[in-house]
């Protein structure tokens, strides 16, 4: 009996002992996933925005959203295990490893990677790995195509900033000003030449005053790849790459918000490919306390005008408000003081043809008489008093010397001269 025993309890030992190998050859694979779904408990705690984990060749920068349904609270800890010489957590630094709690707001559950260009002719991946408190730890794969020669370009007119480094043509000159804050927005596109897989590109830039509680400029491309059956999706949110106490509060619409609309400098309808895209355009940092009769009128009719310019190259768009004094001002639902800009305006460039460019080309690239551009500058008044659209018409050159700032720093001189609204159907 004792001997029967023992041999039970030799036989349950082994049993136990094969029992844990096969768990310890199991578990790397369970703990390791590209998509980070695999774990029960925490398996869509957090994800790729838009299921979007391949990235261009160009430097640029991939979101994660940490899901809402996760447990608030929660403390959480993010490293990149793989990947780290060209991928951080912080522009312009080698941060490898970030951490929080799990709140409600927006702004605190987006987490931004930035990348380096990839120079290489072989695509590369990255693996970030996340940790929520008492659960399993989640891996995610971000892929990055593969630099010149391999097979990584861009859609056609929605180019990224090629990997020489060349500044998008939209851009403004930035200038180091104490108030301003630059950032720009990275959006999902659909890339048709790598069979409609989605990529992430850029969706705005903007110049931001903490000071005005708004942005003196918002710089963006204008193509048919941001464009799509997306309607509005009023996700008004806080711009998670701007700090909160800078931003005025506008989930709901200023002081006497019926004087004062929360005007997008970004339109809405200008990004309708994605619902992210979108989004986005809600973002406090795109809004100005703009007169409603203004912007529900002849400010929305150049803003379609601008939308019908949009060719098979990209039309290349500046958008912003001026303030010659901050004497006018509204509050937004907190109290905070939210200058009334005195003017806007619009600028705006593209070929001539509206086919003819090569991804990546600066505007520079081409000769004068192949490209064309124009202005636009209004005062911030009632849209009675405003006269007609095109006399709102000025040349670029007349509105950098407005507002201070240079537009389209690679266009030629000549080009910044023009002021013909005929030209442009007006």
């Amino acid at each position: 009996m004792t001997n029967r025993m023992i041999t039970i309890s030799l036989i349950s030992i082994r049993q136990f002992v094969e029992w844990l190998m096969v768990l310890a050859l199991v578990w790397p694979f369970t703990a390791c996933s590209g998509g980070g779904d695999d774990e029960a408990g925490g398996s869509n705690m957090v994800s790729w925005k838009e299921g979007v984990n391949t990235v261009s060749s160009s430097a640029g920068s991939a979101t994660l959203l940490i899901s809402e349904q996760s447990w608030p609270g929660t403390t959480w800890r993010a490293e990149i295990v793989a990947g780290s010489e060209w991928l951080s957590f912080a522009k312009g630094t080698t941060q490898t490893e970030k951490e929080g709690t799990v709140a409600a707001a927006l702004s605190a559950r987006v987490i931004y990677l930035y990348y380096a260009a990839n120079t290489s002719t072989e695509e590369r991946e990255a693996m970030i790995r996340f940790t929520f408190e008492g659960q399993t730890p989640i891996s995610l794969l971000l892929t990055q195509r593969a630099g010149n020669g391999g097979g990584s370009n861009p859609p056609s007119g929605g180019e990224d900033t090629p990997s020489t480094g060349l500044e998008w043509p939209e851009l403004p000159t930035m200038t180091e000003q104490g108030n301003y804050f630059y950032t720009t927005h990275y959006t999902p596109v659909r890339d048709v030449s790598q069979g409609g897989q989605m990529i992430s590109k850029r969706n705005f830039t903007l110049c931001y005053d903490k000071e005005k509680r708004a942005a003196w400029w918002v710089a963006y491309p204008l193509h048919s790849v941001y464009m799509g059956s997306t309607g509005r999706t009023e996700a008004w949110e806080y711009d998670p790459n701007i700090e909160k106490s800078w931003q005025p509060m506008l989930y709901s619409a200023y002081n006497n918000g019926g004087t004062w609309h929360r005007g997008h400098q970004l339109p809405s309808a200008d990004r309708t490919a994605t619902r992210e895209m979108n989004a986005q355009t809600f973002y406090f940092s795109n809004m100005t306390p703009q007169n409603g009769t203004l912007n529900s009128n002849k400010w929305a009719t150049l803003e379609g005008k601008v939308r019908n310019w949009a060719c098979s190259d990209t039309l290349y768009v500046v958008t912003g408000a001026y303030w010659a004094s901050t004497s006018n001002y509204t509050t937004d639902k907190s109290g905070n003081v939210c200058p009334t800009p005195t003017h806007y305006f619009k600028v705006v460039a593209r070929t001539r043809k509206g086919d003819v460019r090569e991804k990546g080309d600066r505007l520079g690239d081409y000769a004068a008489s192949e490209l064309q551009s124009i202005g636009f500058w209004v005062e911030h008044k009632p849209n009675s008093s405003v006269g007609e659209v095109s006399s709102w018409a000025r040349s670029v050159q007349e509105i950098e010397q407005l507002t201070g700032f240079e537009f389209f720093p690679t266009l030629p001189a000549e080009v910044k001269t023009q002021k013909n609204a005929a030209q442009w159907g007006l």
